[in-house]
């Protein structure tokens, strides 16, 4: 259920998104919703350790690819 509801949500966030809409924010709004599900279904997960190194293009890369699966 939870993986549906997510699925839900980032592609409402791609509905409404702007056309000027930076990187950045998409980034974080997909974050924010694929990280609380991620913690709703597993108590204790925490984020890939590198991911604060990695650059927005990369970050938006691997959020999209969970949409997928």
């Amino acid at each position: 259920m939870s993986l549906n509801a997510m699925k839900m949500f980032l592609a409402l966030g791609e509905l409404t998104a702007t056309e000027n809409e930076t990187i950045e924010s998409k980034v974080k709004y997909k974050q924010r919703i694929v990280f609380a599900t991620m913690r709703n279904l597993i108590p204790g997960w925490q984020p890939p350790s590198d991911w604060e190194s990695l650059t927005n293009e990369v970050k938006l890369e691997r959020l999209k690819k969970l949409e997928e699966v």
